[in-house]
């Protein structure tokens, strides 16, 4: 990917506002969109549903929305559990022999789909009602953006959900889907890739001025993590040049930290401010919304650590290099969904 431009000129800062200020404004957000990456999900083993981490993460939410709040959450899973399952179904069916001789058997993506959704979203189900919430399944595809009489009907329909205090479970409809096709953005648009951009899309779609994605790492490093120099990016501000490497993504996801950075900016550029956190953190979701600053917030609206870097030139919204360079190399750190 190309470097960000070197493009100068003069930069007004009295707009921008402290870090804590910026969390502030994140905390009392009455509309947030919540992404859980399949890292987040999946147990380690990638042989099931992190049941114990899920659950938190629910009870997280429904505290959120409790509270007054509407939560929309776009969570990623369906594949990976399905995928168990199928496999659970191969060997059940599959004579004992015929199992020794055969060849390692990778499960059809949109099969797993089909399986691993309604499995997922009856756990969501029953983790919910325990905290008397519930919660509907949104299936959508790229299509149902492009289309006016489509995002018509998503957004009405999102909005009574909303309304009648139910937590939209969203995902893409993965059984539906054409495959993702790399660096398809338009300019000054973009394309669903993964549940990141999702996130971002319905951010933008539906007024949410929070969207806060849960993946394995902390948030955004200029460095890979252990790395000598590496830290951890309290704050980001796209509109000033600072330095990421990227490395290899998750082998649970399809997105990872680059796809995941390129859907924050797009949003982040629409107004909304963006946390990405660890999702194995214990009570993440409630610290963000409580303002204790965990991981890395992404908006135009905070201050830069520092403000003498170079702007990038106008005109680049589609891009995912605007606002900052990128390495990618093999010793960089390592990303999930």
């Amino acid at each position: 990917m190309a470097n960000a431009s070197s493009f100068a000129r003069s930069v007004s800062t009295s707009a921008l506002r402290p870090l804590s200020d910026v969390l502030g404004e994140v905390a009392s957000t009455q509309r947030v969109v919540l992404k859980l990456g399949t890292a987040v999900i999946a147990r380690d083993d990638e042989c099931g549903i992190a049941l114990g981490r899920l659950a938190s993460i629910a009870e997280q939410a429904a505290e959120l929305q409790n509270s007054g709040r509407n939560v929309i959450l776009v969570t990623s899973g369906s594949v990976g559990y399905g995928k168990m399952l199928l496999r659970e179904q191969k060997m059940m069916s599959t004579p004992m022999g015929a199992m020794r001789k055969g060849k390692d058997w990778e499960p059809d993506v949109r099969a797993a789909a089909a399986v691993g959704q309604p499995s997922l979203m009856a756990l969501y189900q029953s983790l919910f009602q325990q905290y008397g919430v519930r919660c509907a399944q949104v299936l959508v595809t790229q299509h149902d953006f492009e289309r006016q009489s489509t995002r018509d009907n998503l957004t009405s329909t999102m909005e009574e959900l909303l309304r009648l205090n139910i937590i939209p479970l969203v995902n893409e409809n993965d059984v539906m889907s054409d495959p993702a096709t790399a660096d398809s953005d338009l300019k000054g648009t973009m394309s669903l890739k993964d549940n990141d951009s999702l996130a971002a899309m319905l951010s933008i779609q539906f007024n949410a001025k929070a969207m806060v994605c849960l993946s394995d790492v902390e948030g955004v490093y200029n460095k890979p993590p252990g790395s000598e120099g590496a830290k951890l990016l309290n704050s980001y501000n796209p509109d000033h040049t600072q330095s990421v490497e990227f490395g290899k993504k998750s082998s649970v996801g399809r997105g990872g930290m680059e796809a995941k950075l390129g859907a924050a900016l797009f949003a982040a550029r629409k107004g909304i401010h963006v946390v990405i956190a660890n999702g194995f953190r214990p009570n993440v979701v409630l610290d963000v919304f409580q303002g204790k600053g965990v991981g890395t917030l992404i908006s135009t609206a905070v201050s830069p650590d520092n403000l003498t870097a170079s702007p990038c030139a106008d005109g680049e919204i589609g891009s995912l290099d605007r606002g900052f360079e990128v390495t990618n190399g093999s010793s960089a750190q390592p990303h999930a969904a």
